[in-house]
């Protein structure tokens, strides 16, 4: 469609008529280079993974994102931590769901709910971590598994391609420990909760986390 509407106004414009086969050669470089960005856009370093929580640079943030299960999988939660460049905490959010649930769609329904909420309060520049690889490969690829999961996925894809410096990838569990914990927590909580302060039970991680 982009390359007719460039013939198209190279016509009315310039006078200049493209071929058929000119038109279908820049369509498929034009198809090329999208998927290209799409491949770019969700980096995903295997040599450089971090074992440890990283202070994303100045002047961005980064939110974690993690899934617990509960009561032999019968329940699912999941753990949201925004940090700023020092490390500091922002603010996180909490959420259990009673349902067939797999731990991966949690925690797909986790980045989900996390890029709505950076996206409400206006935030630019935010790296997303999660240590589940296949959520990250899987936003990927410019096909969807015919499921619950494909379309959670779908919609992930859609709100980062709105908010081009918003990048997802994939961390250890390691550097994932403060979302873990949150996620843990959130059967104890009234779903959902969001925590606007450091908790308690995470205050010594989170400082150790900043040093």
């Amino acid at each position: 469609m982009i390359s007719l509407w460039k013939s198209r106004n190279s016509k009315l414009w310039d006078n200049t008529d493209n071929s058929p086969a000119y038109i279908v050669i820049r369509a498929k470089n034009t198809l090329n280079e999208w998927s290209c960005m799409q491949k770019a856009k969700f980096p995903i370093q295997a040599a450089n993974i971090p074992h440890a929580w990283r202070k994303p640079p100045a002047g961005t943030i980064k939110c974690n994102v993690d899934a617990a299960s509960f009561n032999n999988n019968s329940i699912m939660g999941y753990g949201i931590c925004f940090r700023d460049s020092s490390g500091s905490f922002m603010f996180g959010k909490s959420d259990y769901l009673y349902s067939s649930t797999t731990i991966l769609e949690a925690e797909t329904i986790g980045l989900l709910e996390a890029i709505k909420m950076a996206i409400l309060y206006g935030m630019t520049s935010v790296f997303f971590e999660t240590d589940f690889k296949s959520l990250v490969d899987s936003l990927a690829t410019n096909s969807n598994p015919p499921n619950e999961f494909g379309d959670l996925i779908s919609q992930c894809r859609s709100l980062l391609l709105t908010s081009p410096d918003f990048a997802v990838s994939h961390v250890r569990m390691q550097a994932n420990s403060v979302a873990h914990n949150i996620a843990k927590a959130s059967l104890y909580h009234t779903s959902p909760h969001i925590f606007n302060l450091v908790p308690t039970t995470l205050y010594s991680l989170i400082m150790n986390e900043m040093a």
